[in-house]
């Protein structure tokens, strides 16, 4: 029996190789740009956030959750355009396909970043924690900058927007 143990300890290290290596590579199977958090007016208690997500695996990946240290709570939406009033539909996870790129964007997919704990202004930092159904996570590190006006003339259906205008804006 002892000449087996040093087969199943190398056994055991190519196993967690291997678990390590397949944690990196989901790590590292989403890929951000055009991220930003347009800044809200004083006192608005919704932001929003937008940004291109890719998904560089050979595998779907769904986003189950998101969350910030910054904010109360996040959520994912989906804006519809309904007689005129966008309404915002709550997405319970965000699916993207093998090779594909998901855009959150005004009047579409889109993250609302719920009561800020503190004012932020343009030049901030917001982290988001995206939770993936392959129980892996990844951190975005996002600048509010100043708004455009992406998403003027949007009135909130729903009736949570702090604003009174989806995004904050």
């Amino acid at each position: 029996m002892p000449m087996f143990r040093p087969v199943k300890k190398l056994f055991i290290a190519c196993c967690l190789n291997l678990l390590m290596l397949s944690s990196a590579i989901a790590a590292d199977a989403l890929s951000f740009s055009q991220a930003t958090v347009p800044q809200a007016p004083p006192g608005a208690q919704v932001m929003a956030g937008f940004m291109q997500i890719a998904n560089n695996s050979d595998e779907d990946i769904d986003i189950i959750a998101v969350s910030s240290p910054q904010f109360e709570s996040v959520e994912m939406h989906l804006s519809k355009d309904v007689d005129g009033i966008a309404r915002m539909l709550p997405q319970y996870k965000l699916s993207i396909h093998a090779g594909q790129t998901l855009i959150l964007k005004p009047g579409s997919y889109h993250l609302m970043l719920i009561k800020p704990l503190k004012a932020l202004s343009d030049g901030d930092t917001v982290e988001l924690n995206f939770s993936l159904s392959s129980e892996q996570t990844q951190t975005l590190q996002v600048t509010v900058s100043k708004s455009r006006g992406a998403s003027r003339g949007m009135r909130c259906g729903a009736g949570k927007c702090g604003s009174g205008k989806c995004g904050g804006n």
